[in-house]
């Protein structure tokens, strides 16, 4: 891996929601990570968000913010 590239792009804080108890994870979901980022969720999908110990987001609809690149 070339350390120049990004190493994942996470979508700011407030362009992000967090699912409701009864929504399904999909592809394309976002979970916190430890340094107060979001990486893209890549465990299963379509399980209920309530089943899971995290907080599962979701991009907002009509969101119009950029993406910022973590390292």
């Amino acid at each position: 891996m070339n350390e120049n590239e990004p190493v994942a792009m996470s979508p700011a804080r407030d362009c992000l929601r967090p699912l409701k108890g009864h929504e399904v994870v999909r592809r394309g979901d976002f979970v916190a990570d430890n340094r107060q980022g979001f990486i893209p969720w890549a465990g299963p999908s379509g399980f209920r968000a309530g089943s899971f110990v995290d907080r599962i987001y979701r991009q907002r609809k009509g969101s119009l913010a950029e993406a910022r690149i973590q390292k």
